[in-house]
């Protein structure tokens, strides 16, 4: 009979390193309904300004969905930047003064991986897929409040290229919706 149809591989052409930021506020899903216009402007706002000022540090594409965020940069240290800088802002809004509940926290996890870079049939933007993708979205629901968690491909990235930050092992750590144990660091300032 004839030969059977070769099964084409994606066109890994198609990829990209990207430096990839989940984040999360916890808590958000205890807030009320009146209270999600103040989230909008007290949280989201700050944030948004927060990647504004990285823009032209290499943040490339930057999503929401309710309180989580996906941002993806085209280096690990304005990435590193970026999720420190959104931590602190994070840390030092007023939420009870705002009429937000003051248990509100940020939780942040990187990842440093190949990712297809296409265009998005939903949304016409340019999207990020791929496993590197699921694999940062795993790190973040593990991460401590207040807390940078980062991969090891990250941390190791980060060593080569920046004497500003440090990632500090802190085991291995079951990740998120059973997708295994991850070696993760704690990012940190230097």
């Amino acid at each position: 009979g004839p030969a059977a149809e070769a099964v084409v591989p994606a066109d890994f052409r198609l990829r990209e390193l990207k430096a990839l930021v989940f984040g999360d506020v916890k808590g958000f899903s205890k807030m009320r309904d009146d209270q999600m216009p103040l989230f909008v402007e007290n949280v989201l706002g700050p944030l948004r300004a927060v990647m504004d000022g990285h823009d032209d540090g290499g943040l490339e594409f930057r999503n929401t969905w309710g309180d989580g965020l996906f941002l993806v940069f085209d280096d690990v240290t304005a990435a590193a930047r970026c999720a420190l800088d959104m931590q602190a802002t994070l840390s030092s809004l007023p939420f009870k003064q705002v009429g937000l509940p003051d248990a509100l926290s940020l939780r942040i996890g990187c990842h440093l991986g190949p990712v297809f870079v296409m265009p998005d049939p939903v949304t016409g933007r340019t999207g990020y897929f791929g496993g590197h993708v699921n694999r940062a979205a795993r790190i973040e629901p593990v991460t401590p409040p207040e807390e940078v968690y980062v991969s090891e491909a990250f941390a190791a990235r980060l060593a080569l290229h920046s004497q500003d930050f440090v990632a500090e092992y802190v085991g291995d750590v079951a990740a998120a919706k059973d997708y295994g144990r991850l070696r993760m660091y704690l990012l940190r300032a230097v």
